[in-house]
């Protein structure tokens, strides 16, 4: 990849807390990976070498950086947004070469050639025809746009071919998760067309990144009945609390509690309140 998408809100927020060095050896380490297109093997003689690390402050810098923002896994250093963003752009890629290979986006029909008019004789003795005027003329034309029109295909024709049921998903996505979104839009007469299921894919990788499970988002747009795919509004988040979605819904539940116990809100005592000063 000679270009990746850099998000400054995100990495601040991540990133804030690392010292200079820190966050120098963090970004060459991504670079590198982007470059590359692969996770980093576990070499760290190797890896030292890539950041530049040398002194033994560096070098301990470079470990803490691998153990906080990657994973290893056989043998090799993983970044899960790294990751989805490499196969978002081997999707946009693998599409651009099929369009290409069906000779680029779509032409635009070129205009009717004007009729042209020629013979033996003339009833000027030109040896040509003068254009036929009034109602003939009319008539003649009306026929010629009539045909063109009957012979053009329509859009919705030429992408009748497409099933985005059997097109190549990267490895991140489960098969059977897509085909079920595939199927549910099918069902609701709003099937997936070429470019949208380009899009929705790279959809699918940004969430991940986000730490969105693409079976989790699919399921909650076929449950929702959406047209796009969004992924569930109400998560917790280590610890955090649940949003205001959720609380809403939970007093809403405690209401309920409180009147079908005793047909009325309980009262609950405050303290009392002296007025006399």
């Amino acid at each position: 990849m000679n270009y990746y998408s850099h998000n400054i809100g995100d990495y601040a927020q991540a990133t804030t807390h690392l010292s200079l060095v820190e966050d120098a050896i963090y970004s060459r380490l991504l670079r590198r990976y982007y470059a590359e297109e692969e996770p980093i093997a576990d070499n760290m003689a190797q890896i030292f070498r890539w950041v530049g690390a040398r002194s033994d402050e560096e070098k301990e810098a470079t470990a803490q950086i691998l153990a906080e923002y990657f994973q290893l896994h056989e043998g090799y250093w993983r970044n899960k947004r790294a990751d989805a963003e490499i196969a978002a752009y081997h999707v946009k890629a693998e599409t651009a070469k099929a369009n290409g290979k069906r000779g680029g986006r779509p032409r635009k029909e070129a205009p009717l050639a004007r009729a042209t008019y020629g013979g033996a004789s003339g009833n000027d003795g030109s040896g040509e025809n003068p254009p036929e005027t009034g109602s003939k003329a009319n008539q003649e034309t009306g026929t010629r746009n009539q045909e063109f029109k009957e012979t053009s295909p329509s859009p919705r024709t030429r992408m009748s071919g497409f099933d985005a049921a059997t097109i190549e998903l990267p490895d991140w996505l489960d098969g059977d998760d897509w085909r079920s979104w595939v199927a549910d839009r099918k069902a609701r007469r709003k099937p997936v067309t070429q470019e949208a299921a380009r899009r929705q894919l790279q959809q699918l990788a940004a969430y991940l990144a986000e730490g969105h499970q693409p079976g989790a988002v699919i399921a909650n747009s076929i449950a929702g009945g959406y047209q796009g795919l969004y992924p569930p509004r109400v998560q917790a988040r280590s610890g955090v609390s649940a949003s205001r979605t959720q609380r809403l819904a939970d007093w809403t539940d405690d209401l309920r509690e409180v009147l079908a116990s005793d047909g009325r809100p309980r009262e609950k005592f405050m303290g009392t309140i002296d007025a006399t000063h």
